[in-house]
């Protein structure tokens, strides 16, 4: 469970997958979770933070393992190109 938060290494196309499924699971349980009081709020923070590290974290590892710079991270960050890049990541093949 830690590789899933570190930054070091690779991560093929599977691990990337099951990552962004998680944490879009971890998403919804945290949205659920803020609809039951001040303790649901807190669930969700840590649930929020936690989902959004471990997803940067296989980006980058996805970015190294298919050979591009770690920086088109920051593709991500723009709207609707984003959705875009997030996609083409998972699919781009890995460096031999």
């Amino acid at each position: 469970m830690k590789e899933y938060f570190k930054f070091e290494g690779t991560a093929k196309r599977q691990e990337y997958w099951a990552v962004i499924l998680l944490s879009i699971v971890a998403y919804v349980v945290g949205f659920i979770a803020l609809e039951s009081g001040d303790i649901g709020v807190l669930i969700a923070l840590v649930t929020f933070i936690a989902a959004l590290w471990a997803t940067i974290a296989v980006t980058v590892k996805r970015l190294r393992d298919a050979g591009l710079n770690t920086w088109w991270i920051l593709a991500i960050l723009i709207p609707y190109v984003g959705t875009v890049a997030s996609i083409a990541f998972g699919v781009i093949g890995s460096k031999e």
